[in-house]
């Protein structure tokens, strides 16, 4: 095969620049866009991108374009500019007596108060959210929904333009007929400066106000700014400024708190004192007129026939080259970078100018290039031949394919590599020992499914579809590992500088060993990893997601940094890396690009919002945010962005609280909640530093509220009530009939005095209900009817005993103090003191015989007091079959408490009856006594005293 050296004396040098395809991202008629014209582009308060195009105003969110035209209701197609005010207004400008704006997605218009009257919106000003659309002499101000005219000062006779300044010093100026001076006025037709410029300046394609202290001129050789403040005049002409004599389309723009310019051919950022910094200029072949650099920084770059070009920021500082071409090699030989592409041949990269040469031509495959620093030479390995270069002299060598020839070598070779004073080449099916002269096959050795191989610790390792091999005594053996039978797929082997080596593998990422134990390269799992390249103490990976940068910390390869296309890559499957001082190089089987390292990470998720929300089939915003619940309920969100990434799908988290306390993350737009109950709800919804929420609340039907429940709760507990005292009483007179008179009195008598008490503790705890009720004391009414509720259910349980355990006893008096306590709003405190004799599980005592005495001491005692009080509850050990109980309170007294109502009396009355028939019925001795007691501190209280013995 012929091949071809050219000299540094013709090399034709391939600059970065070529590759406009990979560089910029087109947008036109085949992804969205109603037509290739584009006039202007501008982003709106919110950070949509709106293209002004004659067949309609676009919005494009990063994912999909929202095209408005006359059937949305704007009065013509043709929009060739707008205005984006901080109120979330988009102004259109079209040759029409109807204009207007467009807000949350809907188009309003609204006439000229003149209605034949055409309104030319060509020099039109904005400030802040107001806008003044007109032409020479005619200015247009939108009031109560109609265009008016802004009466301006009449001309004199010399007079040949008058512009009307707003919200400054400055009222107007004026312009004269010969167009070489200008007047400045204040608002009392005052001269207050004139100046004499070139008349050609007011040929200007463009004029008008930026803000409330600049005005600007602009024509295609010079742009002229006026401080309305300080009266001050400047002239800059394009020549000096960015070193072009001519610009087409002049334009100057307020974006957000900059002032941009832009035209045929670049676009360009007014410094403090209003010289252009930093100009990007479009490259020819994209025939654009128009930049805008938004808020992040990305430059949108308009066209009048192929639509709009992106380019990042990141990009901006990203070179390409070999554009749709497959890069098969990257070696670094004798300081200088190689590149072998696919049918090109190889190219020297210049790292000042940042170009590239072709060194050897050829339409063929190449593998790249390898030196042998024993043989002073490098091999620039193709399919078809190996090119040997040695003190700047090159001979070929042909690779033969007869077989009857078989010192010759009849397949492609990989690589070459010195080992043992040897030259070894590998091909897909084996190893060649070589001459280095002649090429001619040594020695073969059979092994299919070769990849690559190295040297590491003195042994020749090879890389094959089935884990690792090696060649010793001119034999293939297996490498075998301590912890781990390795049969992966290797696609590639680097020798590490800590004595390790780095093994690739197809799907199963990258592996670190000695050739004794093997680990997996944590962050690279199951990933293809086609080439890799060592610097230092880090490792450059070339996957299929891109590229991986790891460190090695702490003796541990962490991962570092991944670059994506976001990044700027050409795509997501890296064949080739390499990394210099400052820039990381990829090969792709669609171009070179060279990346800086250390470049920030643009984050290009401008927003993320809540796009719809539906309760059923109500909307949720701002105006209507509170339902009525319904059973099987809906609720339904769909989340959108603002995203301009290349892959725009950004992964987000939200909650919806109460319900939800955890984040979820998901990339899913669409979310949906089934039977909300009544509550008060906020979806949050995050990514990153945004953070949106959408609060809406649920209200309950009437019978879901909490005084509805309460009512409720209070009936079924009365009719509970009811219902179980009855049943009890039926039951009860039943087991009455089998027994002798005497006990069924007995009995009958007991339980009617139970019966007496039962209804007066319901009554007082009712009673104490309603107190909380009626002072709209809800969420205290609720826990004392809980509490109530329960102590119900403990009194029905045992209202059928006739006798408990002391221990239940004691937790039915707790309850009830609980209550009380609830009740008076903790007036009292109380205290059990209980015999460690006692087995409170085995004393057995009558039902409900203690709880009258502690309600006497809360309710007769207590409540008279003015302080807070006490009750003391002792229970004392006597005997196995005797217990004493003493009820102990601090409140008025004795004799205070008779004087109260007869209440406490009939209590004590029923008292005494109920012990007089406990102790008639042979199976109880009670005895029971009161008295006036002496506290410490002087308080006076009463105490109760129980002697219970069991017969």
């Amino acid at each position: 095969m012929k091949y071809k050296t050219l000299h540094i004396t013709v090399y034709v040098f391939l600059v970065w620049s070529v590759s406009m395809a990979q560089k910029y991202t087109n947008f036109s008629t085949k992804d969205g866009l109603p037509s290739n014209q584009v006039y202007t582009i501008i982003q709106d308060a919110q950070g949509f991108m709106w293209f002004l195009t004659d067949k309609g105003m676009v919005k494009y969110n990063g994912k999909t374009f929202k095209t408005y035209t006359t059937k949305d209701g704007l009065p013509n197609n043709d929009v060739w500019d707008a205005f984006s005010t901080p109120d979330g207004k988009v102004w259109y400008m079209s040759k029409s007596s109807q204009l207007g704006y467009i807000k949350n997605d809907s188009v309003l218009s609204f006439s000229n108060e003149n209605k034949d009257e055409i309104i030319n919106p060509i020099y039109s000003t904005q400030i802040d959210n107001d806008v003044y659309f007109g032409g020479p002499n005619k200015i247009f101000k939108l009031k109560n929904s109609v265009w008016k005219l802004i009466e301006t000062p009449v001309n004199k006779v010399d007079i040949q333009d008058v512009i009307m300044i707003f919200n400054s010093p400055v009222a107007y100026l004026k312009v004269k007929k010969k167009r070489d001076s200008l007047f400045v006025y204040d608002k009392n037709h005052t001269i207050l400066k004139r100046f004499s410029i070139e008349s050609n300046l007011f040929l200007s394609s463009s004029r008008g106000q930026i803000n409330e202290k600049v005005f600007f001129w602009a024509s295609n050789h010079m742009y002229m700014i006026l401080n309305l403040d300080t009266l001050e005049l400047k002239s800059f002409k394009f020549k000096d400024e960015i070193g072009v004599d001519t610009i087409k389309y002049p334009r100057i723009n307020l974006v957000g708190n900059t002032i941009q310019i832009s035209g045929e051919p670049f676009v360009g950022v007014l410094d403090d004192n209003f010289h252009v910094k930093s100009p990007f200029f479009f490259p020819p072949e994209l025939n654009a007129h128009f930049g805008y650099i938004d808020v992040q920084n990305t430059i949108w770059i308009s066209t009048f026939a192929n639509g709009v070009y992106k380019l990042p920021y990141i990009k901006q500082h990203v070179d390409y080259a070999f554009e749709k071409e497959k890069i098969q090699s990257l070696d670094f030989i004798n300081n200088q970078l190689i590149v072998g592409v696919y049918n090109k041949g190889f190219y020297k990269y210049n790292d000042t100018k940042k170009t590239f040469s072709p060194y050897i031509e050829s339409t063929d495959y190449v593998f790249g290039v390898n030196e042998i620093k024993e043989f002073n030479t490098c091999y620039f390995l193709k399919n078809a031949n190996v090119i040997i270069e040695n003190k700047h002299t090159q001979r070929s060598i042909d690779f033969k394919i007869d077989e009857e020839l078989p010192e010759y070598v009849n397949s492609f070779i990989k690589k070459v590599i010195y080992f043992n004073n040897k030259l070894y080449g590998i091909y897909s099916f084996g190893i060649y020992e070589l001459n280095p002269e002649t090429f001619h096959i040594e020695n073969d050795f059979k092994l299919r499914g070769s990849n690559d191989f190295t040297v590491f610790n003195s042994r020749l390792i090879i890389a094959t579809n089935n884990g690792l091999k090696e060649l010793k005594n001119d034999k293939i053996i297996n490498v075998n590992f301590n912890n781990e039978q390795f049969t992966k797929a290797v696609l590639s082997v680097k020798t590490l500088p800590d004595h390790k080596l780095l093994i690739n593998t197809d799907g199963f990422g990258s592996f670190i060993s000695n050739l004794n134990d093997i680990s997996t390269l944590k962050g690279s799992n199951f990933l293809i990893v086609q080439d890799a390249y060592i610097k230092g103490q880090a490792i450059w990976l070339a996957t299929n997601t891109g590229v991986l940068h790891f460190e090695k910390q702490h003796k541990k390869y962490q991962l570092k940094t991944a670059y994506t296309i976001e990044d700027g890559l050409p795509n997501s499957n890296i064949n080739k890396v390499f990394v210099n001082d400052s820039s990381l190089i990829v090969g792709t089987n669609n171009g070179l690009a060279s990346l800086p390292i250390r470049q920030k990470k643009e984050n290009l998720l401008f927003d993320l919002f809540i796009e719809k929300a539906t309760y059923n089939t109500e909307i949720i915003d701002e105006c209507n945010f509170e339902f009525y619940y319904k059973t099987n309920n809906a609720l339904s969100l769909t989340i959108n962005s603002i995203d301009f990434s290349e892959t725009a799908k950004p992964d987000f988290s939200y909650k919806l609280e109460p319900i939800q306390t955890e984040w979820t993350t998901t990339s899913t737009p669409v979310f949906n909640f089934n039977n909300l109950q009544p509550n008060d709800y906020v979806f949050y919804l995050k990514s990153g530093a945004i953070v949106k929420e959408l609060e809406f609340s649920i209200k309950p039907l009437w019978w879901q509220k909490g005084w509805a429940k309460l009512l409720l709760i209070l009936f079924f507990i009365g009719i509970s009530g009811y219902t179980v005292w009855y049943v009890s009483k039926q039951t009860q007179l039943k087991k009455n009939r089998k027994l002798i008179q005497d006990k069924m009195l007995t009995e009958t008598q007991l339980k009617a005095l139970r019966s007496q008490m039962n209804p007066h503790f319901v009554f007082n705890s009712l009673a104490a209900i309603q107190y909380y009720i009626n002072n709209n004391e809800i969420e205290a009414s609720e826990k004392y009817l809980v509490k109530f509720s329960k102590l119900i259910r403990q009194f029905f349980e045992l209202s059928k005993e006739t006798e408990i355990t002391l221990d239940k006893e004691i937790k039915l008096i707790k309850s009830y103090l609980d209550i009380e306590k609830l009740r008076f709003k903790d007036k009292f405190e109380y205290h059990f003191t209980i015999d460690e004799n006692i087995h409170v599980k085995h004393v057995k005592l009558p039902t409900m015989l203690l709880q009258p005495i502690v309600e006497n001491a809360i309710n007769h005692g207590i409540f008279n007091k003015l302080e807070n009080g006490n009750v003391y509850i002792n229970i004392c050990y006597i005997s196995n079959k005797s217990t004493k109980i003493e009820i102990i309170d601090d409140g008025v007294g004795f004799i205070n408490t008779q004087k109260q109502s007869n209440l406490k009396m009939k209590s004590s009355h029923v008292l005494k009856d109920r012990l007089k028939y406990l102790n008639k019925s042979e199976h109880w001795r009670i005895t029971y006594s009161e008295e006036e007691y002496q506290q410490e501190f002087n308080d006076k209280g009463n105490k109760s005293t129980f002697i219970i013995t069991q017969l």
